[in-house]
């Protein structure tokens, strides 16, 4: 069975999610960029019922990041976690896993 891995990181720590992929012999994954605010900058968050207010005042408060995924073999995943968490300590990040039941790969 293959994992799923999905690492959320602020902009300037993508190198080293990267290079910590490609040093574990990961060189297949993609990037999403994205805006989110962390749980505690949400927690004391009220939000307008005016639609237009709420979109800007997220884009406003909301802060840039990175998704890396890549896929791996279900064995490979508590090392590479493991991996991870050591090359990201100090900064902040989230880690998910999640289990790929099929997977279907159509070349040029």
């Amino acid at each position: 069975m293959k994992t799923l891995v999905k690492i959320f990181v602020d902009h300037e720590h993508l190198g080293r999610v990267m290079n910590t992929l490609t040093e574990l012999g990961i060189t297949g994954f993609y990037l999403y960029e994205y805006k989110g605010m962390a749980p505690k900058t949400w927690r004391d968050f009220q939000l307008s019922e005016d639609p237009e207010k709420t979109v800007k005042a997220i884009q406003h408060h909301a802060e840039p990041g990175v998704l890396v995924n890549t896929v791996i073999d279900e064995g490979e995943c508590e090392h590479v976690v493991k991996v991870l968490e050591q090359a990201l300590k100090g900064i902040r990040y989230t880690l998910l896993g999640h289990a790929v039941s099929i997977m279907k790969v159509k070349g040029d």
